[in-house]
């Protein structure tokens, strides 16, 4: 049995498994009485792999994710989730080395990419949001090997791949605005990324769920800028007097549903959109967001460190797609900052 078998059996982290083996650190008594119950029962056989390349080196994971304040902190849940994970991992000698990129410059995610492997790093985890920087990066012969959260990017070969189905969950949306809207008519996907596959699969679930379903028209429109969002939704709300709901392929929900209510067209419009960060979290306590849909960004970057881990030290197969559960946020089970679901 292996230390990661056995944490699964006592529902711990591998770090503190591996604090009762080697008796160091603190951990709650009752803790180390049930490890070494599982340890007694089972027996426990050293990954002699691990521990020789843990005594000659550090493992180093290079991380390369967008900008960690942006998209309202979605990276940096993720950031949290890899961070969270290396903590558990640093006694076995797991490192961290993050570089960001800006996703709105062109160049950025490989530019920062090749900065970074030019630090000594024994694995990549990358989120793949610009599509053809993280081709070219990939095709470095620097790279031992990769894994990928957020989205997965086609004709590549991660060792792991820890995201949610972006078509899916795009389906899933239209399926939701279906239940929630309650007239037919005219819908509205708002895309952000054009060029990230997610996004572009997102919008063409969505679409597709609505295929065989007449009564309604969907329509998609490139994400405005700030400055003129109420200009052109205002000109869509004139142009199709039946809008009766928007799908917001990411996060940006909020403030598409800013602009909706200032236009005075929330009543008449279901809001769906994209992950539980606050500003979402807020303006569905508020009532201008209907759904969420999660990504769970904590887990995938949590997991997708321990895919890597698997692969360095333990020299183990690690799971090649791990999909992330498509979470359904209403205001039915939303917790509010005091702890309390919003009264309905």
């Amino acid at each position: 049995m292996t230390i990661s078998e056995i944490a699964k059996l006592a529902q711990v982290s591998i770090g503190t498994v591996d604090r009762v083996l080697h008796k160091r650190g603190r951990v709650a008594p009752e803790t180390i009485k049930k490890v070494m119950s599982i340890v007694d029962d089972y027996g426990y056989q050293p990954n002699t792999y691990a521990r020789n390349l843990k005594l000659s080196k550090d493992f180093t994971i290079g991380v390369l994710l967008p900008l960690l304040h942006s998209e309202f902190g979605y990276w940096n849940l993720i950031y949290e989730g890899i961070l969270k994970a290396a903590k558990e991992l640093y006694p076995l000698a797991v490192r961290i080395d993050m570089m960001e990129f800006d996703r709105t410059v062109p160049g950025s995610l490989l530019e920062r990419g090749e900065a970074l492997l030019k630090h000594t790093v024994d694995a990549l985890l990358l989120a793949p949001v610009v599509p053809d920087d993280a081709q070219k990066l990939l095709s470095s012969k620097n790279i031992p090997f990769y894994a990928f959260i957020d989205s997965p990017l086609p004709n590549t070969k991660p060792v792991s791949c820890v995201v949610q189905n972006p078509y899916r969950g795009g389906f899933l949306a239209g399926r939701m605005m279906n239940l929630l809207t309650k007239n037919s008519g005219t819908l509205l996907t708002i895309q952000t990324h054009r060029a990230a596959y997610n996004s572009v699969e997102r919008a063409r679930g969505f679409a597709e769920y609505f295929a065989n379903k007449p009564e309604f028209s969907v329509f998609e429109m490139e994400a405005p800028q700030a400055k003129t969002m109420d200009k052109e939704l205002n000109v869509f709300y004139q142009e199709h007097g039946d809008v009766c709901g928007i799908f917001v392929v990411n996060d940006a929900i909020h403030k598409v549903a800013q602009s909706v209510l200032l236009l005075g067209r929330k009543s008449q419009t279901t809001m769906i959109g994209y992950d539980l960060v606050e500003h979402n979290r807020r303006a569905m306590v508020a009532g201008s967001v209907d759904c969420l849909i999660s990504q769970r960004p904590e887990y995938q970057g949590y997991t997708a460190t321990y895919q890597l881990y698997r692969k360095g030290l333990l020299n183990q197969v690690p799971e090649e797609t791990i999909c992330v559960p498509i979470d359904i946020i209403l205001p039915e089970n939303l917790i509010d900052e005091k702890g309390w679901c919003p009264t309905l």
